[in-house]
């Protein structure tokens, strides 16, 4: 599965890849990751020093990008 615009997606699924998790493409870090820190309060910026290996940017658009669509729910 991938999520995102065109061509460029930013998140995908792979039952290889953190046993099918969406995850940031590119990465092992599951959006529900970043979610999860978002919905507590976490700026981009904090996000990001948690998760350096995702650009601020791509951050930033995964975040819209869900909030714009609702693609997923968080589950705690």
């Amino acid at each position: 599965m991938r999520i995102g615009l065109g061509e460029d997606y930013l998140i995908v699924s792979d039952p290889a890849i953190c046993g099918g998790k969406p995850v940031i493409r590119g990465t092992r870090v599951p959006v529900q990751y970043i979610l999860e820190l978002w919905e507590k309060g976490y700026s981009i910026e904090d996000i990001h020093e948690q998760y350096p290996t995702v650009p601020k940017e791509i951050i930033k658009k995964v975040i819209e990008y869900i909030e714009k669509n609702k693609v997923f729910k968080i589950i705690q």
